[in-house]
């Protein structure tokens, strides 16, 4: 069963390189969610993936504040980023699955795998390797982040691979 995110503030944070910047200002002025200064959450979302370009700005993040919190950088237990270039990149999210806990996975389009896997570079530092259906554009991925922004998960057609970090 998904945890409800009824009492958690959305907060949307780009993060450009190592830095962090919040794009609605301060959250009492929020109202509890995202205002863009123009357009529609939507659009913020696809402007701000289509800014990445690789090597200055390189990642894209959003997530819920657990309730009653007040500091922006205190994350929830479920986030959404991408890493990579408006014409290349991965998306990662970390959602509730049905045993009650939070997990880390890449998203996928559900498609057959063509050719080899690819790498993305989230920085000078820092790479991943997915496959070919896990490398999204910006336009793409804007469509997964607003559905998380709305929902705290990822939803059909899209497919996850859980991530492993284990010792090994």
């Amino acid at each position: 069963m998904m945890k409800s995110s009824k009492g958690k503030m959305p907060v949307v944070a780009p993060t450009h390189g190592q830095k962090t910047l919040y794009a609605a200002g301060s959250l009492r002025q929020t109202g509890g969610g995202l205002t863009p200064l123009r357009g529609t959450v939507a659009d913020h979302i696809l402007r701000m993936l289509q800014l990445l370009d690789g090597q200055e700005r390189t990642a894209y993040s959003i997530w819920r504040i657990p309730a009653g919190e007040t500091d922006p950088m205190a994350v929830g237990e479920t986030f959404i980023q991408a890493g990579g270039s408006a014409q290349a990149m991965t998306v990662e999210a970390r959602v509730m699955t049905s045993d009650g806990t939070a997990r880390l996975f890449t998203v996928g389009r559900q498609e057959p795998v063509k050719g080899p896997p690819t790498t993305i570079w989230i920085n000078d530092r820092a790479q991943v390797t997915v496959s070919s259906n896990e490398v999204f554009t910006a336009e793409e991925a804007a469509v997964v982040f607003l559905t998380f922004y709305l929902t705290d998960t990822v939803a059909q057609p899209y497919q996850l691979r859980e991530l492993n970090f284990g010792d090994g």
